[in-house]
């Protein structure tokens, strides 16, 4: 019994539940904004597409710790980074990972079949893609993460993907999504791109892994990083906050964006962009974690004030 429940912490830790936020959150944004727009939210519908997201994590990890292995095992320096650690610690083999792919995957092509029962015709549609991105992420023929376009991938994915999944499960239709709001989510799942994998850079150059680190160096990728974050924060205010007779809209956005464009000046102000190389692991830890911080702070203070105007509207 001991020996199955140590295997499972190691399943556990492989699926890498603390960075479901990644997933989470583009979610939950998703239906904020479809009960915002179209007054429509169903609780059946919040446990799908939160099961989906689980499913395309677990099914998009997997296939990563697959394909990463060799740089993994090469990898001293990770952080929120650099995979889940099972493979290169000998707790799972890649095999196990990858052959445990295809049980999430079957589980997408049920919820698909499900939500198409249900009444939403294009689930399937959206199961598939969901299949795709996390193939073509880190494998053959595409494999994006390794050709330089890691950080794109990413921002269709979690930035535009998960959102539109979300709302169209939620509101039945994406007549009515917003489509001009995808721009400054999909900027900050660009910039969540670089950041994490500022840790693996060394491994990446080995491994010829052309993340944005190893193509533009890391000085650049974290100045790039704040500069994208602070353009995405400053759409949030200007094009994000709908008008509302709850919170004026300046105040809004500048009790969600406010924070954290001040963040990322402290960030840039305290030479992190410069000291907070890889082999500085001290630096390193803390350009991540604050930048990482801004992000959330962004997206789940933006997600509960649409939820706030949606239920005001209902």
């Amino acid at each position: 019994m001991g020996a199955e429940l140590h295997k499972l912490r190691y399943w556990l830790a492989a699926a890498r539940p603390v960075g479901h936020g990644m997933i989470a959150i583009p979610l939950l944004w998703g239906q904020a904004l479809a009960l915002l727009t179209t007054q429509q939210f169903y609780w059946q519908w919040f446990v799908i597409i939160h099961g989906f997201g689980v499913l395309c994590q677990i099914y998009a990890l997997f296939l990563n710790d697959y394909a990463d292995e060799t740089l993994d095992r090469l990898n001293q320096n990770y952080w929120l980074s650099g995979g889940s650690r099972v493979i290169p610690d000998g707790h799972l083999s890649g095999q196990q990972l990858f052959a445990a792919s295809f049980a999430a995957l079957l589980g997408l092509l049920l919820l698909g079949a499900t939500g198409y029962t249900l009444g939403r015709d294009w689930m399937p549609i959206f199961a598939g893609l969901a299949i795709a991105l996390g193939w073509t992420y880190s494998l053959a023929p595409i494999k994006s993460s390794y050709r330089g376009y890691g950080e794109f991938h990413q921002s269709l994915s979690c930035g535009a993907f998960l959102p539109l999944t979300a709302f169209y499960l939620q509101a039945g239709s994406l007549v009515d999504f917003p489509w001009w709001l995808v721009l400054p989510v999909c900027l900050i799942f660009f910039a969540g791109n670089i950041i994490t994998a500022i840790p693996d850079t060394a491994s990446d150059k080995i491994g010829g892994k052309l993340s944005y680190p190893v193509r533009h160096g890391g000085a650049k990728a974290r100045r790039d990083a704040l500069v994208i974050l602070l353009l995405a924060y400053l759409l949030v205010m200007v094009i994000g906050i709908p008008a509302n007779s709850w919170l004026p809209r300046l105040v809004a956005g500048l009790l969600i964006s406010g924070p954290a464009i001040a963040m990322l000046l402290y960030v840039y102000q305290s030479g992190l962009v410069a000291d907070a190389e890889a082999s500085n692991r001290a630096s390193c830890k803390r350009f991540i974690l604050l930048t990482t911080l801004t992000q959330l702070w962004v997206m789940l203070l933006w997600s509960i004030l649409l939820f706030r105007l949606g239920l005001q509207n209902a």
